[in-house]
């Protein structure tokens, strides 16, 4: 998911921090992408949609900001997987600071998270499909442990605005960017994985989308 631990430094602990606050969320998405980051806080009632006794994965789950969508009576099995320790240990503060016992923490790669095949009912995949090195290989992952019928939900940055703006912050292979796709590479991906019934959204180079594994 990230080369290293890169989000062992100012820059993660900047980004856990805002991406719990979505009003500075915001205007960081704004004012530094071009874009409107409402519909990815939006995306996270899915979690309440969840049937007692399901399981959801949450993978890159970063510092836990979906975390805020799980009611703690809700049960349900919530398996947080990153690479990142540093991200792992804002993830465990932060469900410890919610009261949030059914939260489990994995450290894993994105392309063999330890869990059975068709165990998860919800997979969200929140800022992590531009970071990893093999998006097809993850995605495959993500169809092998959601049931059939399971939905995937999450966002992912996306090239081809060709603007002076994703030219300069958006660079393949630099930072926590990884293989960054196209926003018609991204729906590739998706199809050729099992997905269907694909909703995506796309706001300056951030895309928002939901799937259901066929």
């Amino acid at each position: 998911m990230s080369r290293g631990d890169f989000y062992a430094s100012p820059f993660g602990a900047a980004y856990s921090a805002y991406q719990e606050r979505p009003w500075l969320s915001r205007i960081i998405a704004g004012t530094v992408w071009g874009g409107d980051v409402r519909p990815y806080y939006e995306s996270m009632g899915a979690i309440a949609d969840v049937a007692p006794g399901s399981t959801v994965v949450d993978c890159p789950c970063g510092a836990g900001a979906a975390f805020r969508a799980l009611d703690p009576g809700k049960k349900v099995r919530y398996v947080g997987v990153d690479l990142s320790p540093s991200m792992l240990r804002r993830a465990r503060k932060r469900a410890s600071a919610r009261g949030l016992s059914q939260i489990e923490l994995l450290r894993a790669d994105v392309a063999q998270i330890p869990l059975p095949t068709a165990s998860a009912g919800l997979f969200l995949s929140y800022w992590g499909l531009h970071c990893f090195p093999d998006p097809a290989a993850a995605l495959a992952e993500v169809t092998r442990l959601l049931r059939p019928g399971g939905r995937l939900v999450g966002s992912t940055f996306a090239r081809g605005d060709d603007t002076l703006r994703q030219r300069l912050l958006i660079r393949p292979g630099s930072g926590d960017f990884g293989a960054v796709g196209t926003a018609e590479q991204v729906r590739e991906w998706l199809g050729e994985a099992g997905f269907s019934e694909l909703e995506i959204r796309r706001s300056g180079p951030m895309m928002f989308f939901q799937a259901q594994r066929a």
